[in-house]
């Protein structure tokens, strides 16, 4: 049964499909894009095999693979959110446009990165920079969602996403301060991408599927 939308918060349930259906194409585009620079590779192998390609251009291939892992995990973390939503606020879609902006921006530091030999601060900076703002808007966009129970759908548990959006910002603050610290290690310190995501979506999957009790939805 569909919440009353409380308009004292500003809660509108008119239009959030096509916010989902907007959020959807724009991340869609952005991780097509990831593959022109390793298209243009190609272009100008002069006939060399696959197997070289890859080898001359290693960080290129490695930096590709980061981003299109990294933007398929804040998609299933954004689709997670949204399947549990059925309305918004006029914080959560900015944020959401936020969080769009970041995914819409993260092809060009990630086309720089792919046009230099070498990963050299700020290019490795900007690129971390990116990916942090984007999680950052995630968990900014479960936090208001938690906070707001008619925005939720009924009997869900969002404690599970929030604490996983969260392991996952905090490894991409990290990674994040590595990369401004030493920037001498390059993408390096994106290592810790892989540690923080693996924990949350951990954390996320023990959770799933456990409607939150009445006292935890008279904490929020």
């Amino acid at each position: 049964m569909t919440k009353t939308p409380n308009p004292a918060q500003n809660v509108f349930e008119r239009g959030f499909e096509r916010l989902n259906a907007l959020s959807d194409g724009v991340v869609a585009i952005a991780i097509t894009l990831l593959i022109f620079p390793i298209t243009a590779l190609a272009t100008g192998s002069h006939g060399e095999n696959v197997l070289t390609i890859i080898t001359d251009h290693e960080s290129k291939f490695i930096t590709f693979l980061i981003t299109f892992f990294v933007i398929a995990i804040l998609w299933v973390g954004s689709h997670r959110l949204y399947r549990d939503v059925i309305a918004y606020t006029g914080a959560l879609l900015w944020t959401q446009m936020v969080w769009l902006l970041s995914i819409v921006f993260i092809p060009f530091p990630m086309d720089v990165l792919a046009s230099v030999n070498d990963v050299i601060f700020p290019n490795s900076a900007v690129y971390a920079g990116t990916l942090l703002l984007a999680s950052s808007a995630l968990l900014v966009e479960y936090a208001i969602v938690y906070r707001t129970p008619a925005l939720q759908a009924k009997n869900v548990n969002l404690r599970p996403g929030l604490i996983s959006a969260s392991i996952s910002t905090a490894s991409v603050a990290a990674a994040f301060a590595l990369t401004l610290l030493t920037p001498q290690l390059g993408l390096k310190p994106l290592v810790l991408l892989a540690a923080g995501i693996i924990a949350g979506q951990i954390v996320a999957r023990r959770g799933r599927g456990r409607p939150a009790d009445g006292s935890d939805a008279q904490d929020r």
